[in-house]
C-alpha cells in the first residue's frame, strides 16, 4: 500500500508512506528556503519520490490534509462576506450559541461551499504531476488525532487522544478514544473558544511573528514578576475556562473573535511589561489545558495520552501533563504542528482503501529527508567556499573528530546523513557546542543564530545520563525534544548553557545508539574527552531562516555565520587562524 499524505496550509509538507511506514516527508520550506512556506508543496512531492523511487503511476491513495484546505492563503483568500458573517454573529448571538459543538459543522459546511475552486485546483495540480489514484479530504483535527493514535508506540488497548492547536476546519482542539484501530470524538471545541489563538494574539500584540514566535513567548514567561503576572492572569481568567456544565469544553467569555482581541489588549494591557504578559498567558494557558486534560482523564477512565496539534508544542504544558498522577503513559506526536498532518493524511489514504490498522508502524526516528554524497558535498564545496582563509579536510572517522572538537571549545554545525523532518534539530542538522560554560550562549546568539538574547537552547544528552541531568518519569521516552522538565544539579554544572537561563530547565533530546547512531557517537567521544555526557544542540541555520537541508545551505549558513567549523557528511571545512581573529572581540 503506498500513499502520499499532502498538507498544503502552514508549513506545507508532503509525505510518502508504504505499508504502514513513513519513506519520505519534507517541509517545502525546506527546498524553496521560505520558512513556515504554505502552499501547494510541489517541491517537497517530487523530492519525496525522488528519495523513494516511486513513480506517481504506482500510489494507491492520496489524502489531503483539510476539508476546507489553505485558509489564510494570499491567493485564496476566503471571501469577505464569510469574515463579515461571523463578525456579525459574534455581536447579535449570546455568547452560549458560539460555544455550541453544532457551529463546527456550520463553519465546516461555510468552509468546504467556499473552498470548493481550492479543491479543485488541488485536484488538478496532483493530476498534472502524473498522480490518477483515489483521493480524500480529511478533516483537520481528526487528522491530528489519527497521526498520534495510529503512531504511538506505547500501542494501549484504550487511548484519550487530545488535539489541541489555533484552528482548523472550525475545530481548536478535540477529546477522542482510540480503540480497535477507531476514533471516536467525544468532544470538540469550536474555533471561537481557541486559546491557542489567544496565545498567538498576545503573540502579535508583543511584536513577535504569529504561528511562529509563541515559543520566544513560552521562554520569556519564567522571568515574569511573580506579583504582575500574577494580576495579569486574574484579568486573563474572565477571558477563558472551561465550561460548568460540558467539563470537555474550554469556552471563549471575553465575547470577541480573535481577530477583535487587539482591541481589546489596547486597552486592557497598555503599559504592561512584556515579560509579565508572557508570563500571565502561560499561566492561564497551562491552567486552562491542564484542567480540560485532567477532565478528560475523569470522564473516559482512560489513562494512557497520546497528544497532537500546535498547542502542544509549548513543551512547558507538556511536562506538567506528564507529572499528572493520572497519566500511565503519554505520547507526544513530534513537531505536532500542521506539519504532521501530511503523515496522518497518508494514513488515512491507506486506511480508506482497506489497509489493516495494526500493520501501521510505530514512530521511528524521523530522519525523513534527503541525504547527499561526498561527491555532492564536493561539488558545493569547489563552487561556493572561497579559495583563501579556510581548511578542508576528509576524514573516514568524522563523528569522532567532531566529538573532540567540541570538547576543544568549537561551535560546529554538523549536516549528515537523511535531513530529519520537523521543526527540531536532532543531530544531522544541528549545531553543536560545549555546554559547560555560558559563555557560548552569548557567542551563538550574538554571531551565529542571531536570536533573541532570553531565549534557551537545549541539550542533547546520552540515555545512559538521563537520570543525571533530568528529573523525569521513568517510562517516558523523548528523543524528540517534546517535552520540559526540571534537572539535577549535576546538570547546573554540566550542561548550563543548554538549559533554560532563568528557571534551569530543560527541553532535552535523549539520544540512544539504535535511534542516533552518528550522534551518539559524537556526544559519546565529548564525554570521553570531557566527562560530560551532552552537548548544546539547536537547529542549523541563521535565525529567521529554514533549517539547512543541502551541502549549499550548510556552506552558505556556515559562510554568513560566525561558526567555527562546519561537518558536511565526510567534510570538515575550518576557518584558518586569521579568519577567526575577529572573534576576540565578542
Amino acid at each position: 500500500m503506498l500513499t502520499l499524505g499532502i498538507h498544503d496550509g502552514h508549513t506545507a509538507t508532503a509525505c510518502v508512506m508504504e505499508d504502514g511506514k513513513v519513506l519520505a516527508c519534507i517541509s517545502e520550506e525546506r527546498l524553496n528556503r521560505k520558512k513556515e512556506w504554505e502552499g501547494f508543496p510541489e517541491l517537497s512531492i517530487k523530492k519525496c519520490l525522488e528519495i523513494t523511487k516511486k513513480t506517481p503511476e504506482q500510489f494507491d491513495a492520496i489524502g489531503f490534509s483539510s476539508l476546507m484546505p489553505l485558509i489564510g492563503n494570499s491567493t485564496y483568500e476566503r471571501p469577505l462576506w464569510t469574515k463579515r458573517l461571523f463578525g456579525y454573529l459574534v455581536n447579535v448571538l449570546p455568547s452560549y450559541i458560539l460555544q455550541q459543538e453544532r457551529n463546527i459543522k456550520i463553519v465546516q459546511a461555510i468552509g468546504q461551499y467556499t473552498s470548493k475552486k481550492r479543491c479543485n485546483d488541488l485536484i488538478n495540480r496532483i493530476q498534472a504531476l502524473g498522480f490518477s489514484c483515489p483521493y480524500d479530504f480529511y478533516e483537520h483535527h481528526f487528522l491530528h488525532a489519527a497521526t498520534s493514535y495510529y503512531t504511538n508506540w506505547h500501542r494501549p488497548e484504550k487511548c484519550l487522544i487530545i488535539t489541541l492547536d489555533g484552528s482548523g476546519d472550525g475545530v481548536c482542539g478535540s477529546v477522542n478514544i482510540g480503540e480497535n484501530g477507531k476514533i471516536k470524538r467525544i468532544a470538540g471545541l469550536f474555533n471561537y473558544n481557541s486559546i491557542c489563538e489567544f496565545y498567538t494574539k498576545i503573540t502579535q500584540h508583543l511584536g513577535m511573528k504569529p504561528m511562529s514566535h509563541e515559543y520566544k513567548v513560552m521562554g520569556m514567561a519564567p522571568y515574569a514578576d511573580e506579583k504582575y503576572r500574577s494580576e495579569l492572569v486574574s484579568l486573563f481568567r474572565q477571558y477563558y475556562r472551561i465550561s460548568r456544565q460540558h467539563p470537555l469544553q474550554i469556552i471563549n467569555t471575553s465575547g470577541k473573535w480573535k481577530w477583535q482581541f487587539f482591541n481589546l489588549f489596547k486597552k486592557e494591557l497598555f503599559q504592561k511589561r512584556f515579560d509579565n504578559i508572557s508570563g500571565a498567558v502561560q499561566d492561564l494557558f497551562e491552567e486552562i489545558v491542564l484542567a480540560w486534560v485532567k477532565n478528560a482523564i475523569s470522564k473516559t477512565g482512560i489513562h494512557d495520552i497520546a497528544l497532537s496539534g500546535g498547542g502542544f508544542m509549548n513543551v512547558k504544558l507538556n511536562g506538567k501533563i506528564l507529572n499528572l498522577d493520572d497519566v500511565n503513559s503519554l505520547f507526544i506526536f513530534p513537531s505536532c504542528g500542521d506539519e504532521s498532518n501530511s503523515i496522518g493524511a497518508g494514513i488515512m489514504a491507506a486506511l480508506t482503501q482497506g489497509y489493516d490498522h495494526q500493520e501501521i508502524k510505530p514512530l521511528d526516528m524521523v530522519y525523513w529527508g534527503p541525504e547527499y554524497s561526498n561527491d555532492d558535498v564536493k561539488s558545493a564545496i569547489d563552487r561556493l567556499l572561497p579559495s583563501e582563509g579556510y581548511a578542508i579536510s576528509f576524514h573516514d572517522d568524522i563523528d569522532q573528530l567532531v566529538g573532540k572538537e567540541v570538547a576543544k571549545g568549537k561551535i560546529v554545525g554538523r549536516m549528515t546523513g537523511r535531513m530529519e523532518w520537523g521543526a527540531r534539530a536532532m543531530g544531522n542538522r544541528s549545531i553543536i557546542a560545549d555546554p559547560r560554560s555560558q559563555n557560548v550562549i552569548h557567542r551563538i546568539n550574538k554571531a551565529i543564530k542571531m536570536r533573541d538574547f532570553w531565549m534557551p537552547f537545549a541539550p542533547a544528552i546520552l540515555l545512559d545520563w538521563r537520570e543525571k541531568y533530568l528529573k523525569i518519569k521513568d517510562h517516558y521516552y523523548c528523543p524528540f525534544m517534546t517535552i520540559g522538565v526540571e534537572t539535577t544539579k549535576r546538570a547546573h554544572t554540566d550542561i548550563i548553557a543548554g538549559l533554560h537561563p532563568f528557571d534551569l530547565s530543560a527541553r532535552p533530546q535523549v539520544v540512544d545508539q539504535d535511534f542516533h547512531p552518528g550522534f551518539y557517537r559524537v556526544i559519546k567521544v565529548f564525554e570521553q574527552e570531557t566527562g560530560v555526557g551532552g552537548v548544546l544542540n539547536t537547529s542549523f541555520n541563521l535565525h529567521g531562516d529554514a533549517i539547512v537541508c543541502t551541502p549549499e545551505d550548510a556552506i552558505n549558513t556556515f559562510l554568513n555565520s560566525d561558526l567555527d567549523s562546519v561537518q558536511i557528511q565526510n567534510y570538515y571545512i575550518e576557518r584558518k587562524p586569521y579568519h577567526n581573529a575577529h572573534k576576540d572581540r565578542l
